[in-house]
């Protein structure tokens, strides 16, 4: 996948919107659909040899997410800023410390044992430096949780959070060196709602959810500032 455009999918499997939207998503994420940058239904489908239909049902879902967004008439892809960023990660927080609180009232017993042992794989990665093991230990913890809340609605709406945090901060901010601490962070939660203390497991999460948020402004103030120091000033 190029900045110059998108690669055709071949096979046309039955969840064809999904696949589409993946690529869409992806090239969002890898910049080949660059921020700020216009987004064409018809340019898409000829790009991925598939009818517009997928690809309008898959824009209808990333303007839903946030990485698309009005421009006019048009569609845009979201540009970088702080505020998009902070509201992204605002949005997470009120949804997260919902799904918490009903995980720790509803979850199963084996659910919450999968959430602790979810967490302690988050820890075990972090002390490891295993990035890619945290990030995928990370991202099944928060949907575990999600899932225990026992309300689809909530889940759908934490997942599509997720989703949009994700690539906002895989397209926008730097990795960060806070995986150990966040970890910890897991297994309090994790801890909290297998002792069944709702109020606990929610605000362990909205604490958590915050430090990310600055986690990720602090990267991306300080990759914004590193660009800004390299770019050429005018004599």
């Amino acid at each position: 996948m190029t900045p110059q455009g998108l690669a055709p999918i071949g096979d046309k499997p039955d969840s064809l919107t999904d696949i589409v939207f993946q690529a869409i998503r992806d090239a969002v994420v890898t910049k080949a659909l660059p921020p700020g940058g216009a987004v064409s239904e018809a340019k898409l489908a000829a790009q991925l040899n598939v009818s517009k239909t997928p690809v309008r049902e898959a824009l209808l879902r990333l303007r839903h997410v946030g990485l698309v967004e009005r421009d006019g008439r048009g569609l845009r892809v979201a540009r970088l800023s702080p505020d998009a960023i902070r509201n992204a990660y605002e949005l997470r927080s009120s949804l997260e410390q919902a799904s918490a609180r009903y995980a720790t009232i509803r979850a199963t017993k084996a659910e919450r044992a999968k959430i602790l042992e979810l967490a302690q794989a988050s820890l075990s990665a972090a002390d490891q430096g295993d990035g890619h093991g945290f990030r995928t230990r990370d991202d099944e913890f928060h949907r575990a949780v999600a899932t225990a809340c026992g309300n689809a609605l909530l889940r759908e709406s934490v997942e599509d959070a997720l989703m949009l945090t994700a690539a906002l901060r895989a397209r926008d901010v730097p990795p960060s060196g806070d995986s150990i601490e966040c970890a910890w962070e897991h297994v309090r939660i994790a801890e909290a709602l297998r002792d069944g203390d709702a109020a606990l497991a929610a605000r362990g999460m909205a604490e958590h959810v915050e430090h990310v948020l600055q986690i990720v402004l602090r990267q991306l103030n300080s990759a914004t500032t590193a660009a800004e120091q390299m770019t050429p000033q005018p004599s």
